[in-house]
């Protein structure tokens, strides 16, 4: 078994091991992918929330923080800086706008560095035609100085060659768009759960002003 893949691997030519570049960096991104969903488990912010702010009306605030603190993901950041600002004393518009500074450069976290793998899967494939066609020169070269009962030969063994790489660009371009459009389908819900969970929040911290200043101008009335 590897003694196939390596003559298959040696017979592609130079390109074999820019396509294999190419696939150790997907690779590469795959695994950051996934060790980033994988850090925040099974996180259902909406739960998160309601938990947080049932935490928050029992002046349970450290036990809220402690909730917060476990991963640096989006959604916690997002939830944990409206924690602070409430327990300093923002007012409930103040901490929505601070949020929405924060999920600015939080929110694209979820999609980050997926459209370098849709890339790489497009330079894989091109990679391996490239390879093809650096082949076919060298054959068709190698055709003009072979002799006349050895030519179907050679140009047979040498297309046969020159097509690998595109065989192996396929190979790492392939998995790469399926597993793209996988991680493109998380990160698409977990920032949806994100932007529910951190509304109802702040939807929360609103709610609560409202009841202030009803309480507020009951007393002064």
């Amino acid at each position: 078994m590897f003694m196939t893949i390596a003559r298959f691997f040696q017979s592609g030519g130079p390109m074999m091991w820019v396509i294999l570049a190419i696939g150790a960096g997907a690779l590469s991104i795959i695994l950051e992918r996934l060790f980033f969903f994988y850090r925040q488990g099974s996180l259902q912010a909406d739960e998160l929330a309601s938990k947080t702010a049932a935490r928050i009306t029992d002046q349970e605030i450290s036990e809220a923080m402690k909730d917060l603190i476990t991963d640096d993901g989006p959604t916690r950041q997002l939830m944990r800086r409206a924690t602070e600002l409430a327990w300093e004393g923002e007012d409930a518009d103040g901490i929505q706008r601070a949020v929405e500074e924060l999920a600015m450069r939080q929110m694209p976290r979820f999609g980050h560095r997926l459209n370098y793998l849709a890339m790489l899967a497009n330079v894989a494939t091109l990679a391996g035609l490239l390879g093809t066609i650096f082949g076919l020169q060298q054959s068709f070269s190698a055709l003009a100085v072979a002799e006349a009962a050895q030519k179907a030969t050679v140009l047979a063994a040498g297309i046969s060659q020159a097509m690998n790489t595109t065989a192996f660009g396929l190979m790492v371009a392939l998995p790469c768009l399926m597993v793209h459009a996988r991680l493109a389908s998380m990160a698409s819900r977990r920032s949806d759960d994100c932007d529910a969970g951190v509304t109802k929040l702040l939807n929360f911290f609103q709610a609560r002003d409202r009841q202030r200043y009803r309480v507020i101008n009951r007393k002064e009335a």
